[in-house]
């Protein structure tokens, strides 16, 4: 294995460690019926994600069962450069298939979060924590929005109502935005406040993984955790992870 097949793989793990901590809970409870959706980074990768999740697929495995690995629905980012903007259109298609099924909640927006899947701590209990705050908000409020703010001055999800006019309202929110900057958290606050939401950071602070350095950090400490609440399956695919950037380190690059 070379250095860019085992950064390859290191990803995969941790991908699969969002995977398993979002599909269920530890004690197998549906808890609140969340509907998972997982976007590849283009349209010439949704059918190999499709086949991850399929009967026999690596990333099945990640769901507590069968119902959750076909709950798990791929589509493909927005194909433009700018982080703000994949953001929002991900909002945008939830308001598109709302509209298309007639939902009954369509016209007050279904709570949507969207996270990274570079954040391996991220969780079922963190994605309903941000979707509770944003219902929180009564509609004679301002629309809320959530942020589950990263080590970095970034922030690894956001909570929002997905209407159009909220849609909009992010959308200039997140518009010229300095993304992966110490202020990044700070300026989409800023921002969102002065379009009119009520904004809310207050989930727990994240380490998101940008490079080595942040992995080092992450496995050091999971690793020495006694999470009680942590899966069999969570631990060993940090456990992976740890094994992978060894050989990744000892791997020459290819040139």
């Amino acid at each position: 294995m070379n250095s860019d097949e085992a950064a390859a793989a290191i990803y995969d793990a941790i991908v699969r460690v969002v995977l398993l901590r979002t599909s269920r809970e530890r004690d197998d409870r549906d808890t609140g019926g969340l509907q998972l959706k997982f976007s590849c980074a283009s349209s010439d990768d949704v059918a190999a994600c499709e086949a991850l999740f399929a009967t026999g697929g690596r990333w099945r495995a990640c769901a507590r069962n069968a119902r959750d690995a076909a709950a798990i629905e791929v589509d493909a980012q927005a194909q433009v450069d700018d982080l703000g903007a994949r953001i929002v259109e991900a909002f945008r298609r939830e308001v598109d298939d709302a509209d298309d099924a007639r939902s009954s909640d369509s016209s007050i927006g279904r709570a949507v979060c969207v996270a990274g899947t570079d954040v391996p701590e991220f969780s079922r209990a963190l994605a309903l924590e941000a979707l509770a705050i944003v219902e929180g908000a009564s509609t004679a409020d301002a629309p809320r929005v959530a942020f589950g703010p990263s080590r970095d001055g970034g922030f690894y999800c956001v909570a929002a109502r997905a209407t159009r006019e909220n849609c909009d309202a992010l959308a200039r929110a997140l518009a010229g935005v300095r993304w992966s900057a110490s202020t990044t958290l700070e300026e989409c606050a800023r921002n969102c406040r002065a379009r009119g939401f009520d904004v809310r950071a207050t989930m727990p602070e994240l380490l998101d993984v940008d490079d080595d350095g942040d992995l080092d950090v992450l496995l050091a400490e999971r690793l020495a955790a006694d999470d009680a609440s942590e899966s069999p399956a969570a631990r060993d695919a940090f456990a992976e992870m740890a094994r992978l950037l060894e050989r990744a380190r000892a791997a020459p690059s290819r040139a």
